[in-house]
Order: C-alpha cells, then sequence, then structure tokens
C-alpha cells in the first residue's frame, strides 16, 4: 500500500486539510493517508492541546474511507523531527511505501530540515501548490481551497463557527470543549 504522510498543527483541523488529502488520493500517488498532529509545533508556538486536536482529526476522517489519524508523535516525543517518525513509522508499516505529503513552500525551505535528503528516501515527498510559495522544479498538485487557521481560530474567538471552512463534527467538538475562546 502506498500510505500519504500528512502531518501538521491541525490547529484546528479544517476542510482544506480534508481536500488535501483527497487530492493526494486522487491523484494515484497513494492509497492512504495518515493524519498526524505534531506533538508541539516547531517554532514554538502554543496550539491547542494535543488531545484535542487529535480528537479533532479524528472527527474530521471519521467517514473518510482511507485515512486514518495517528498518536505517533506522542509515543515518539522526538520533538519534531520527521525523520524520527519517518523511520518509526517504517517500522510499523514494514511493507508499504510512504510518501511525504508537504506543501510547495516546504522545497524551499528544506535546507532548515534535519536531513531532509534522507526523510525524501524514506518517503518521497507529493509536492501540493502552496499560495504565495516559488514555483518548484516537480511535479505538483493542485492546491485545495485557500483556509487559514488563524481566520478560523479568529472568528471562533468571537463567537462564530464557520461551517464553510470546518466540519460540522469539528465545530461541535470546538463548541463542547470551548476551544479557541469560543463559549467563554
Amino acid at each position: 500500500m502506498r500510505i500519504g504522510v500528512f502531518g501538521g498543527t491541525f490547529d484546528p483541523p479544517h476542510m482544506g486539510h480534508l481536500e488535501l488529502s483527497q487530492i493526494a488520493m486522487g491523484s494515484g500517488l497513494v492509497d492512504h493517508v495518515i493524519f498526524i498532529p505534531c506533538l508541539r509545533h516547531a517554532l514554538g508556538k502554543i496550539p491547542a492541546g494535543f488531545e484535542h486536536r487529535l480528537a479533532m482529526c479524528k472527527v474530521l476522517v471519521e467517514n473518510e474511507p482511507n485515512m486514518e489519524v495517528s498518536d505517533i508523535e506522542s509515543r515518539l516525543d522526538t520533538g519534531g523531527r520527521t525523520l524520527d517518525l519517518l523511520k518509526a513509522l517504517g517500522q510499523e508499516f514494514p511493507d508499504d511505501n510512504l510518501r511525504l505529503i508537504a506543501g510547495t513552500d516546504i522545497y524551499h525551505e528544506r535546507d532548515r530540515w534535519y536531513r531532509f535528503d534522507e526523510v525524501a528516501r524514506l518517503a518521497p515527498p507529493i509536492y501540493v501548490e502552496r499560495l504565495g510559495a516559488a514555483p518548484i522544479p516537480h511535479e505538483t498538485l493542485a492546491a485545495p481551497r485557500m483556509v487559514s487557521s488563524n481566520e478560523i481560530r479568529r472568528a471562533i474567538s468571537e463567537g462564530r463557527l464557520p461551517g464553510e471552512w470546518i466540519a460540522k463534527a469539528v465545530a461541535a467538538y470546538i463548541a463542547q470543549n470551548y476551544l479557541y475562546g469560543y463559549g467563554t
């Protein structure tokens, strides 16, 4: 099986994330996508708690065939190194081929990653167009609709659950758990 590894903060997970994974599967490059919320943000930002982001990802994909969510980051606690994550996933899925799903902006930042050449060897990237990122010398997948997690969090803090950007189940989870200042 060809598995798309889709890591991110997912703060909150939104329709753009879901569409991106559907685009990756529709391309024929992967058969399955695993959402992997990061345990800690690589740049030191403080997102909603890991357990909440994990739960929201699960409700986002609960009715999506060939998509799942992994808590592997909480079990590894490697400081967010993609290389360590891929090595662990390789042990969990030894007979499968891993592909890293990444925006084209990552291509331009690969020198800042820990041993990106080895990351690319273990899980050859599938690049997805990213608004504002310069073109890259690789085939890319079309970007899903532009959705901003920052805009979503701001709308929620103002008392709105933007249904066009987040799934109903994610909105319900946010409301029930008073995340992002909703209901406070």
